[in-house]
């Protein structure tokens, strides 16, 4: 899971006295690695201050840099309490290909099991073959599936909630329109369906999660940027993260926004989907 810097750190670093020249090798990797320039400034600079002149080996740098990076990525382990509310609902929203399908039919499973019972709307009428594909999911996780041909997505995200409140489902999640973050006509549409089902619900949505693909790089900064102009956004969900080379945007997305990742996805497997834990994650950068 995540793409991995370690090695290439135990490379500039062999136990000789820490110089600008390294320090310049290591800034270089960190930014290579989808790291904010900022965020790279500040981790270079904690090294510099702590080991410049000094025999430093890979090992005494990994360490400082887990202890920094752990400051900012610690807080964002996100929990998920689907106990809070019941019906608990949510509204995922991210860009095409992001993995919002497979997020969606992953996180039906693993609430199934623990003996909820969940409904998914499809309100996704912009793509071809998107509600088949989430119907395929939703069969796998043996879970109820609202959805109705031609439908206009805030409509539908109506009367599906109501269906789903009426039949007393746990957990209700409304799948949108894997849009442009610049799309304007997209983004109304999404802002009108949880309008809507705010109205069927006060409560509701319990949660709006943002869907980012882990080998977005800063491309998704930008994502969030856009969406969280026009949506309250509550958190993330990093997918596709298995072997990703841009994983250090993670970063550099929670030292900007102070938002939790609630789960991370790391495979095509039902079952792929784990809470954000943030020492894993930099271990695994760092490979300590």
């Amino acid at each position: 899971m995540f793409g991995k810097i370690g090695s290439k750190i135990s490379s500039i670093f062999s136990g000789k006295k820490l110089d600008e020249d390294m320090l310049e090798s290591l800034e270089d990797l960190l930014i290579t690695s989808d790291i904010s320039f900022d965020t790279v400034t500040q981790l270079i600079d904690t090294v510099k201050k702590k080991k410049l002149g000094k025999d430093t080996s890979s090992a005494e740098v990994k360490a400082i840099l887990k202890d920094e990076i752990l400051k900012i990525l610690k807080p964002a382990e996100g929990k998920l309490d689907i106990t809070v509310a019941n019906p608990y609902s949510l509204v995922m929203i991210g860009v095409n290909g992001s993995g919002k399908t497979t997020t969606i039919g992953k996180l039906s499973h693993k609430w199934k099991k623990e003996g909820k019972d969940i409904a998914v709307i499809a309100c996704d009428t912009f793509r071809i073959s998107a509600t088949e594909q989430l119907k395929e999911w939703t069969d796998k996780a043996g879970v109820t599936l609202f959805y109705r041909d031609n439908a206009e997505p805030s409509g539908l995200a109506y009367d599906g909630y109501n269906q789903a409140r009426a039949q007393g489902k746990n957990v209700i999640i409304v799948d949108t329109a894997g849009r442009m973050a610049n799309n304007d006509a997209l983004m109304a549409e999404l802002q009108k369906i949880i309008k809507t089902i705010g109205k069927v619900d006060s409560s509701a949505p319990t949660k709006t999660l943002l869907v980012l693909d882990g080998n977005g790089g800063q491309n998704s900064l930008l994502q969030m940027e856009k969406f969280g102009a026009n949506i309250k956004i509550d958190g993330f969900v990093i997918t596709k993260t298995e072997g990703s080379s841009k994983s250090g945007f993670i970063i550099s997305l929670i030292k900007k926004y102070n938002l939790p990742i609630f789960f991370v996805t790391d495979g095509e497997r039902v079952d792929d989907i784990h809470e954000f834990d943030a020492e894993k994650f930099v271990d695994t950068l760092l490979e300590i």
